[in-house]
């Protein structure tokens, strides 16, 4: 059994890195970032795990944290391919015939049922597509983590890296929020049963929304900007029993 130790809320170190720069560049995965440090040694951050995560909701915490794996510098499993799959092409061609069907069915059920004149109904329904959308980015993470992990050595060794922030503070995610919110709106006052047709933007939105909060924190672009300032990254020891 691997467990990692722990005491008085602080992580016992193998050792502490000296302050160095960053470099990020983007992997395979969305939710996470090849790291260089001016060491030249390089790391997998998982920006899922960024905590506290509450930067783009305007809150300057005190610092966050965010945890790396170290892999090596020929190691190519996480390299970004910049060229789009066939099936990447295929799914985008296919949205505009799909989203015109789906615009369609909702309208007809909508009318058959008379949702449209239910707005307790409608209220509960939009919090069921906001929920599902959660679910669908936390599986998105899931599956992203799942896949780095199997590239990575089983004997990789991992990092936390401790950022503070300076004095800006970053709205950003109210901006999502904005977003879904108006097609809330749109969806709660449209009374003719085509309302159906605004589940799909909204559900679209929930989803990008959660996955880049949840998922696809910008740790790089907030370092690369001076936003978020490196204090510590500090080896993980797990002990074995």
């Amino acid at each position: 059994m691997v467990e990692f130790i722990f005491t008085n809320k602080i992580i016992y170190t193998k050792r502490r890195e000296a302050l160095n720069k960053l470099t990020f560049k983007d992997s395979k995965s969305a939710c996470h970032k090849i790291v260089t440090d001016s060491k030249g040694k390089r790391y997998i951050m998982d920006t899922s795990t960024v905590r506290p995560n509450v930067y783009g909701f305007g809150i300057i915490p005190k610092q966050v944290t965010v945890e790396m794996v170290e892999f090596g510098y020929h190691d190519q499993n996480f390299e970004f391919k910049a060229k789009p799959s066939p099936k990447y092409v295929g799914a985008v061609a296919a949205t505009q015939p799909l989203t015109t069907i789906t615009f369609k069915m909702f309208e007809n059920i909508f009318l058959k049922y008379n949702i449209h004149q239910q707005a307790l109904l409608k209220w509960g329904i939009v919090a069921l597509t906001i929920f599902i959308s959660y679910l669908l980015a936390k599986v998105y993470i899931k599956q992203a983590q799942k896949k780095v992990a199997e590239r990575l050595p089983e004997n990789a060794k991992r990092y936390t890296a401790t950022f503070t922030f300076s004095k800006r503070r970053d709205f950003s995610y109210w901006f999502g929020i904005g977003l879904v919110l108006i097609f809330v709106f749109l969806f709660m006052n449209t009374n003719n049963g085509s309302e159906g047709g605004f589940l799909v933007p909204l559900s679209l939105l929930s989803l990008l929304f959660f996955i880049i909060w949840l998922g696809m924190v910008p740790v790089d672009y907030n370092y690369t900007n001076n936003f978020m300032m490196l204090k510590s990254i500090e080896e993980k020891i797990e002990e074995v029993k």
